[in-house]
């Protein structure tokens, strides 16, 4: 249908449907189903649960597996495929079939466990896999399984035989009960086993529905009266076949079976009980055998009372009656009241006589085969057992009889209640009692003489019929205890005050309805025997409260906003009747959807802990109402949340309600910060090569126990931070150089202190000290309170450069060669007192600029520059250097001076030049006085390279004093004898004259 349906549509709609919902009705998708839950099952029982597949392609036969699972697990039971997929706990009883896959299609399978165990609860998950392509639908479905006790109770409490004669009415009962929480049903069937029946045969049944069905081939028997039952109060039901027949022999017992309805609201038998048997048997009555024959009884049907008319007929049966005599005897508890002999002569005994005299009795020969005995106004001693005894008799010669044999029938019980007369019964007791608390019913008699005697009835409700519970004879003997009493602890009694009290030790609910007291009242006959003259009853109606119904729990707390650290004393009051009591504390943290448990306490008064005792106290109040007060000595953050109490309770070791509180919501709060911050100055100017110090002070704290951490920022970035231990760790800001420099101090408790050693330009900026105070809660925990900073900005500034060479210049003539000259460098001042010196001599000559000739490094190392003499190196004191040039020769004249270079190490153990200096320059020139002769003239041109004619070699030179200077600084003179001489002048272009 569904095809035909879809080929009406165009092809290009139902491509968009497809891609807007993903699935039409034409194409499926994976479907799992599985029995709908929750489903409640009994331990010790079977249960099947159905599974099946729909919307798949491919294969026709699908995989299934299903899988238990549990709070905190998942757990493998079964596969259709893998024989190894089930977990230990499931294999043995997969390997014993006690758990077992049914496939019911290709798409189908149904799941059974024969018993099931209370760990076979949770949630089970049927899964189908997958098999192959995209995942398309739901490959999985589960349902929830509750294993439930086995609270269902069937018994028969009746004779375990019977012998009855057909005819014979029969009446059975069995008792039924089921005290589960759920909300069941039970049906209940009485069975007949005979001896040729391969299996028991129902007989009747009373359906959970409280319809009455017949068995197979009890229909007409059913339809005629003659099989009925009956259901009397919450638990006894009883069969009655009012003529029983001989196929009516065998064993007799009821079967009990409890039904609860699932969700799909399909009913399911979840437990069955079957009773012990009765073993009836049956006699035949059939017509004698020649020369025998049979007797039987029949009474009047009571109840009779005194004053109405008993009729006991006796039957007998026999081939050819008319040639036969009979002797009938009436007896009575084996004692003989009247005889109709064989010739028909009627003979009364004892005390009857007087009856039959006063026309109370008569007895006669109704027919061939009927005789009958009748007591027109029935007294109370007139009850008891009656049977007739018959005698076969021949008549001899002499007309008299001789007894040949005897018959005797069944016995027959007559019971004859006393009219009533002055007697008078109040009852008395209250309206309502608790569950558990002993009920007591008291019965006030007046208006009585004799003996009493007293029988206690109750039915539940106006629809029942009173039942049995205990009777007290009146020679205060108790007995008849009624069969749903069996078990209990009930009693009655004769109080001295004259009542009768019924007492049952710890009531139920099912003992909620009407109570009868049936006092009778007794005489004593001639012959001593005790006779009931007259009985007297009374009703009322008593109900038993649940004890579930009348708890109320709740729980207060007189502050559920506090400090940390404060404490908070949560109450938990139990209001209703006085019985054994669990509690338990259960805890829900802020933020969090988890219940934990913190204590336990039993009805038995054992305590478990669950959280830490230390952090809780607990104690109990019984005032009125019961108190269980839990306290938190000192909150913490970690006990705020949602408290509830959940009160159990018990009556003999047996649940009877369970009640949780309302929540109730405490709030732990932090202490208000105090915390305040001090720094010096919000400026810090120094130089460079100097250790920077940065003030972060805290003037004021919270509490005595507060801890700090600490976090320096440069600009935005971190820089190092202190946890609560005193462990500091480096930032990004902090390079590899730069944390070799900065360090840390707490001094005292409060301060805390950044160093920067041997800062520089780079080290200037914004400095941030962000202090976060901290406390410890009650459990240990340490959390945060307040957050503050203060900046402070660096400013880091070059030194001035103090260092001084001495600068004055001066003029050096050479008169002994070989002896040279000396050139000092002497450091007037420095910049700092740990800086070493780098020192370089360097000498100009004409034309040249000027040249190193020799250096002396800030590590001490000498290197020299001039490859054809030794240069001595001088290093009299810490500020003053010099250098000796030996074997002096025209080269070596020039303009000398020395360099100065102040060297500082840093703290990474790196060298920083801080400053830089030149000495003045010193002109070294051979002394010539001695070397003047004849003057030579020269003439100098505006070229700086001068050629001289001497005339004299050995001629000495010197300029006059009167000449004016001449030639550039660095001018070389040559001459023809290769002397090489340098000669400065103040003045350029002027012709000059050596001589």
């Amino acid at each position: 249908m569904v095809d035909l349906w879809c080929q009406k549509w165009n092809l290009q709609l139902l491509l968009c449907l497809t891609g807007l919902l993903q699935w039409d009705l034409c194409s499926g998708q994976i479907q799992v189903q599985i029995q709908k839950g929750p489903l409640y099952r009994v331990k010790g029982y079977p249960i099947s649960i159905s599974c099946n597949v729909t919307g798949f392609t491919g294969p026709s036969n699908r995989d299934f597996q299903f899988i238990l699972k549990k709070p905190n697990v998942e757990l493998n039971m079964i596969s259709t495929s893998d024989p190894d997929f089930a977990y230990g706990m499931f294999s043995d009883r997969i390997r014993n079939k006690e758990i077992y896959i049914q496939r019911l299609s290709g798409s189908s399978v149904l799941l059974t466990i024969k018993n099931l165990l209370e760990n076979d609860a949770g949630d089970l998950l049927c899964e189908t896999l997958h098999t192959g392509g995209a995942y398309y639908g739901d490959y999985a479905a589960e349902t929830k399984l509750n294993v439930i006790a086995d609270t269902l109770e069937a018994s028969y409490s009746g004779s375990p035989s019977q012998s009855l004669s057909e005819g014979d009415p029969l009446q059975l009962e069995c008792q039924v009960s089921s005290q589960t929480f759920q909300h069941t049903h039970l049906s209940v069937t009485w069975f007949l086993h005979g001896e040729e029946d391969e299996i028991p045969r129902p007989i009747i049944t009373l359906d959970k529905d409280l319809t009455v069905k017949p068995g197979a081939g009890f229909e007409d028997g059913y339809r005629a009266g003659l099989i009925s039952m009956d259901k009397v109060e919450d638990t006894t039901y009883r069969l009655k076949m009012p003529q029983v027949q001989q196929s009516d022999q065998g064993k007799f017992y009821c079967k009990a079976i409890e039904w609860i309805q699932d969700p799909d609201r399909s009913w399911t038998q979840i437990a069955h009980k079957t009773t012990t048997a009765c073993n009836v048997e049956i006699k035949r009555i059939v017509a004698p055998d020649a020369g025998s024959f049979s007797v039987y009884l029949k009474a009047s049907k009571g109840p009779l009372q005194e004053g109405d008319a008993l009729d006991i007929r006796c039957s007998v049966n026999a081939q050819n009656l008319p040639g036969h005599f009979f002797s009938v005897t009436w007896l009575k508890n084996q004692q003989k009241v009247a005889q109709i002999g064989s010739s028909g002569v009627l003979t009364m005994f004892d005390s009857y006589k007087e009856r039959e005299n006063a026309a109370e009795m008569r007895a006669v020969k109704t027919s061939h085969t009927d005789y009958l005995l009748t007591i027109r106004s029935a007294r109370a001693e007139d009850q008891g057992q009656y049977q007739c005894e018959v005698w076969e008799e021949n008549m001899n010669e002499d007309g008299t009889y001789k007894k040949i044999q005897k018959e005797m029938s069944s016995p027959e019980t007559v019971s004859i209640t006393a009219k009533e007369s002055d007697l008078a019964v109040v009852m008395e007791m209250k309206d309502a009692v608790t569950e558990g608390d002993a009920l007591r019913v008291f019965c006030s008699v007046s208006g009585f003489k004799g003996p009493l005697s007293v029988s206690w009835q109750h039915k539940k409700d106006s629809g029942a019929s009173f039942s049995d519970v205990i009777s007290l004879t009146h020679e205060g003997v108790m007995r008849d205890v009624g069969a749903r009493y069996q078990s209990r602890n009930v009693q009655t009694f004769h109080s001295p005050a004259g009542n009768f009290i019924l007492e049952l030790g710890a009531s139920a609910t099912s003992d909620s309805g009407e109570y009868k007291c049936i006092v009778s009242e007794w005489t004593v006959q001639s012959n001593g025997e005790m006779k009931k003259a007259n009985t007297k009853s009374q009703q009322k109606a008593i109900i038993v409260n649940s004890v579930e119904s009348l708890m109320k729990v709740s729980l207060k707390s007189r502050t559920t906003n506090v400090p940390i650290d404060s404490p908070v004393e949560l109450l938990c009051t139990v209001r209703g009747p006085k019985v054994s009591l669990a509690v338990r504390w259960m805890f829900q943290p802020r933020n969090s959807t988890v219940q934990t448990n913190i204590l336990s306490i039993s009805h038995t008064g054992e305590i478990t802990w669950k959280a830490d005792q230390r952090n809780y106290q607990l104690s109990i109040q019984q005032p009125s109402d019961t108190h269980f007060t839990l306290m938190v000595p000192r909150a913490s953050k970690q006990q705020e949340g949602q408290y509830q109490c959940q009160v159990d309770a018990y009556q003999k070791d047996v649940q009877k309600a369970k009640i949780i509180s309302n929540p109730l919501a405490v709030i732990v709060q932090k202490l208000v910060s105090k915390m305040s911050l001090y720094s010096p100055t919000s400026r810090l100017e120094t130089t460079v090569n100097t250790d920077a110090k940065l003030e972060c002070s805290v003037t004021r704290t919270t509490t005595d126990t507060s801890r700090f951490t600490i976090t320096w920022m440069f600009g935005s970035q971190m820089l190092l931070t202190m946890d609560l231990d005193a462990v500091v760790k480096f930032g990004p800001a902090a390079n590899l150089e730069m944390d070799q420099r900065i360090r840390m101090e707490i001094r005292q408790k409060q301060d805390f202190q950044l160093i920067i050693q041997q800062v520089r330009t780079s080290d200037s900026g914004q400095y941030h000290c962000e202090v976060e105070e901290w406390l410890q809660d009650p459990l240990g925990d340490w959390y945060s309170l307040k957050k503050m900073s203060v900046s402070k900005e660096l400013v880091v500034k070059e030194k001035e450069n103090n260092l001084h060479v001495h600068k004055e210049e001066q003029s050096l003539n050479i008169s002994n060669l070989q002896a040279g000259f000396t050139i000092d460098c002497v450091i007037e001042s420095r910049s700092s007192d740990a800086s070493v010196f780098e020192v370089t001599w360097s000498r100009g000559q004409r034309n040249e600029g000027p040249v190193i000739i020799f250096n002396a490094s800030r590590h001490g190392t000498l290197h020299s520059a001039i490859d054809d003499k030794d240069l001595v190196f001088g290093h009299p004191s810490a500020m003053h250097y010099k250098l000796t040039v030996p074997n002096v020769n025209p080269t070596d004249t020039g303009l000398y001076h020395c360099q100065v270079v102040e060297w500082i190490q840093t703290a990474a153990n790196k060298w920083r030049k801080i400053g830089e200096d030149m000495s003045g320059k010193i002109s070294v020139h051979e002394d010539t006085e001695e070397r003047l002769g004849s003057p030579w003239t020269v003439s100098l041109t505006h070229n700086p390279v001068i050629s001289l004619s001497l005339r004299s070699p050995g001629s000495r030179f010197r300029r006059k004093k009167d000449q004016s200077p001449c030639s550039p600084p660095g001018v070389m003179v040559s001459y023809t004898v290769q002397l090489a001489i340098h000669i400065w002048c103040l003045a350029d272009h002027l012709p000059h004259t050596i001589n």
